[in-house]
């Protein structure tokens, strides 16, 4: 056997361990939560969400969609534990915050109470398919946090939300 087929066949024999290595230290789902304080005045802003994530990787990235606007948070630091709140309306200084275009914006509001907004939590701060979502997303709108009392749950496995008590969250991995 040449020396250039031992180098491969080590290169090839690695290569499922690095993947499996690769794989333990990424995000293994999670759930997002929607603060709903049954008040009206939630109809006009955004709400505070709890995230909680399974495995090594925090949240880097907070995009908030709806058919009119897009905004992106991206993170600036690493989150050390595995639940996190942020308040979508002033998330402080360990966010940066873009509009669609990607130009820096500093306050985001709700369109409308019945506007419903897609909430996706990933753990890669750039745009990379694989890991779009991968801790949870949440569909909602303001005017359904205003109606209910509780957190307005969704994981990574439906967008689906649904409500539960705040001593609930975060759900079990």
């Amino acid at each position: 056997m040449s020396v250039f087929d031992k180098a491969l066949l080590g290169r090839v024999a690695a290569a499922p361990l690095a993947c499996l290595l690769l794989a333990s230290c990424g995000a293994q789902g999670g759930a997002v939560g929607a603060v709903a304080t049954g008040h009206f005045s939630a109809r006009h802003h955004f709400p505070v969400i709890m995230i909680s994530w399974c495995g090594d990787s925090p949240p880097a990235r907070i995009d908030l969609v709806s058919e009119a606007h897009q905004w992106r948070l991206t993170a600036n630091r690493d989150f050390p534990s595995g639940v996190l709140e942020v308040d979508l309306s002033a998330p402080g200084e360990d966010w940066d915050i873009t509009d669609a275009s990607g130009g820096a914006t500093y306050r985001i509001t709700p369109g409308s109470p019945t506007t419903e907004y897609t909430l996706g939590i990933t753990s890669a701060a750039g745009v990379d398919d694989e890991t779009e979502n991968d801790i949870a997303s949440l569909r909602f709108d303001t005017e359904t946090l205003a109606e209910e009392d509780g957190v307005y749950v969704g994981t990574h496995q439906s967008e689906e939300g649904t409500i539960i008590s705040p001593d609930d969250f975060p759900p079990d991995c």
